[in-house]
């Protein structure tokens, strides 16, 4: 039986959660392992967060075999302990922490201080930058704290004063990127520094895009560096210099690290990864011509000593290899650099074109920095007439990897730009209509389009424990019956997909309104696409049910929470019509209480509306759930009987009467009343050959009743 590993992870939009479930969700693959992602918020006590954070309750060790939690994530700007006191809720289950480092949990984490401390040397020594800004994250998260004290000690080590001004407080949001850059110039009114440190990609490209707005020069104005190393950060414009987190390798390890766990084998407590530093264009060089400070070594001239340079190459490069991935992918290709220099062949560029068809991001990635390396090993070993041969060899792979990045780059523009029409058109439609029925059917049409074939809507109260399927959509069918399932389950289990799945479990809120939750299968592999329907489907549900209340309130008696008589009367025609159709009875009643007007007058009309309220709540119990039971107007009632002829309505009217007449009312002066009705009998097709007629004849009828004496029935005249 398949394994399930839950994840829990919160916002899906931004760049480091994305990569790191990247390396989950591929090597869960590998292992044929099913992964369950459950999209939250921050530990925060704010109610969008609160409602977000609901679905924590669906997580436990009968559908999960094992949990990933991304704790770095979930609490920004909260105390760490309470970030560890949240663990404690999964202390049954197999758990691994990534990012932060939690006692009794093993915990994959990175080694921040070595890519930090060589990425501030590489600005120092290399680029000579005197002039510093930084950037924090949100100093209660380890991570930024670590980052930001790396920083003051290497500025200490060099001797350069950085001023507070220069220090800008962020949240690793991209908004407090933007907002660094508007607090340095604007407010505080700084000369632009050499560089400005940020602590994370998302808030240096925020700060990018914030420059550029101002027409700033990147880097020729001002260097800007990153950390992190995600996806955005080398497709923006100029690429961005980072620190690289391996978060495609901490996914991997935490998923690895966690089916041990459910197999019952040890593990070890922590793990730590290490970082590398990423130059690239921002922080002012050219990628691909970065000059990193060696010795001065003799030039070699012939293919026979290049040779022997080749293992020794290698084996420098040996520790840094086996920190990839793959270590397989760059270990050929230096090995097959060589070969097409030693037997000039196309062997290496074939191998690149063979590589770049797999069309994977982080491949390209990692063939760019190869090609960095070997430019600086022929910059560092080669005489002249080798290097050049060297340099055209390794120039044309840099041509085939940049023609690719960029066919890769216009086609992901044009699925972005497509899914973003596709969730425009998701929008519309299910704006378009307000009944429950169009908007399920609208989303099972519109989801498929976005590559999400099998999804599940489930509603729930507040506390997640009585949960029901309201609609569910799979490849092979769709499921529109309601069905309530075991609150152990997510799904109703028998729904369960059978082949191997990655599902996303997002919450339905609108405000303080909570729904309950949908469940996705993995499709598109932008988050933000997740999270916008989320948040449309959760306004559309919104929309039905404030619909569905004011239809009721525009068709329901507010006092008794009969229907009025204006659904009475749009329910008797549907009824006209059908018994028409079919050649079927119909029977109509008027019912108006006897004396009724002495209580009003007497106690008062609140005292005369408790009286109507419990008449009205005994109504419905004399009966069917076919029948249609309203308040007229005043004191008057009526009930529609469908297929009812008229000797079955006598029976009916009979059993009010004499149910009525034993409920007896309490007065406020203590004394007690026995209510009884007149009743007014009107059938088709005995007593008219028009059911038009019906109302009006009931009503008369009732009348002759009450001329007659009242607490009884009286039947229309033909």
């Amino acid at each position: 039986m398949r394994k399930k590993i839950g994840v829990i992870i919160n916002y899906l939009y931004e760049g480091y959660q994305l990569k790191v479930l990247s390396g989950i969700l591929n090597t869960a693959r590998n292992y044929n392992t099913d992964v369950l992602v459950f999209v939250v918020g921050n530990l925060n006590s704010d109610i969008e967060n609160i409602q977000r954070n609901k679905i924590y309750k669906l997580i436990t060790s009968k559908n999960v075999d094992g949990l990933i939690i991304l704790g770095l994530v979930l609490g920004y700007n909260i105390p760490k302990e309470k970030i560890i006191q949240f663990y404690k809720n999964f202390v049954d289950i197999p758990t691994v922490s990534i990012g932060i480092k939690v006692k009794d949990f093993p915990s994959i984490i990175t080694d921040n201080s070595r890519g930090s401390i060589n990425l501030l040397n590489h600005l120092i020594k290399d680029h000579k930058y005197k002039n510093f800004a930084f950037v924090t994250g949100p100093l209660n998260n380890d991570e930024a704290k670590e980052r930001y004290e790396i920083f003051l000690r290497v500025m200490e080590e060099n001797h350069m004063e950085v001023s507070s001004d220069y220090i800008y407080y962020g949240d690793f949001s991209k908004i407090s990127g933007i907002n660094a850059i508007k607090a340095f110039l604007d407010e505080r009114k700084l000369k632009l520094p050499d560089v400005i440190v940020f602590s994370n990609d998302i808030m240096a490209i925020g700060g990018i895009e914030e420059l550029k707005r101002r027409n700033i020069k990147i880097p020729e104005e001002i260097a800007i560096t990153g950390f992190d190393n995600i996806e955005e950060s080398y497709s923006i414009t100029p690429s961005l210099t980072t620190v690289d987190q391996p978060l495609y390798k901490l996914g991997e390890t935490a998923l690895e690290t966690c089916l041990s766990l459910t197999l019952g084998e040890k593990t070890r407590e922590d793990v730590i990864l290490p970082t590398k530093l990423i130059i690239r264009e921002s922080c002012g060089h050219k990628e691909g011509t970065v000059n990193i400070y060696s010795p001065e070594k003799e030039k070699v001239k012939n293919i026979s000593e290049i040779r022997k340079l080749k293992k020794d190459f290698l084996e420098l490069l040996e520790k840094d290899l086996k920190d990839k991935k793959n270590y397989q992918l760059p270990s050929e290709i230096y090995d097959f650099f060589f070969t097409s220099l030693f037997e000039n062949n196309q062997v290496f560029l074939k191998k690149i074109y063979e590589y770049l068809e797999k069309e994977e991001p982080e491949t390209i990635e990692e063939l760019k920095e190869i090609t960095s390396s070997l430019y600086l090993f022929v910059q560092t070993y080669l005489e002249e007439d080798l290097k050049k041969t060297a340099e055209n060899l390794i120039l044309t792979a840099e041509k085939i990897i940049k023609t690719y990045s960029e066919k890769l780059l216009r086609y992901e523009r044009f699925k972005i730009n497509e899914e973003t029409e596709l969730l425009g058109y998701v929008g519309s439609d299910l704006l378009s209509s307000f009944r429950m029925e169009d908007i399920l059917e609208r989303i099972s049409i519109r989801l498929p389009e976005l590559n999400i074939n099998t999804f599940y809507l489930i509603s729930t109260d507040e506390n997640l424990e009585k949960r029901k399927l309201i609609f569910a959509r799979l490849k092979d069918r769709i499921v529109q019956e309601e069905i309530s399932f075991n609150s152990n389950e997510i799904i109703p289990q028998k729904l369960y997909p059978k082949e191997r799945t990655t599902l996303i479990i997002k919450p339905l809120y609108f405000q303080e309104s909570f729904f309950g939750y949908i469940v996705l299968e993995y499709g598109p592999k932008r988050g933000v696409i997740y999270e916008i329907l989320r948040s449309q489907i959760s306004a559309a549900i919104q929309g039905a049910k404030l619909f569905e209340e004011l239809n009721q309130l525009a068709i329901t008696d507010p006092l008794t929470k009969l229907p009025n008589r204006r659904y009475i009367e749009a329910e008797f025609q549907k009824e006209i019509e059908r018994s028409k159709r079919y050649s079927s009875p119909l029977s109509v009643m008027v019912l108006d209480l006897d004396n009724f007007k002495i209580i009003n007058d007497t106690f008062g009309h609140q005292y005369g509306d408790e009286v109507l309220k419990k008449i009205a709540e005994n109504l419905r119990k004399y009966c069917r759930k076919v029948d249609i039971v309203g308040r007229f107007g005043g004191d008057e009632f009526v009930i529609i009987l469908p297929e009812t002829n008229l000797e079955k309505s006598i029976k009916v009217a009979d059993k009010i009467i004499k149910n009525l007449e034993k409920m007896n009312i309490t007065l406020p002066n203590g004394e007690k009343v026995y209510i009884s009705v007149s009743i007014g009998i009107a059938s088709y097709p005995e007593t008219t050959k028009d059911p038009e007629k019906l109302l009006s004849l009931a009503d008369t009828a009732m009348y002759n009743a009450k001329k007659l004496g009242g607490k009884q029935y009286s039947v229309a005249s033909f």
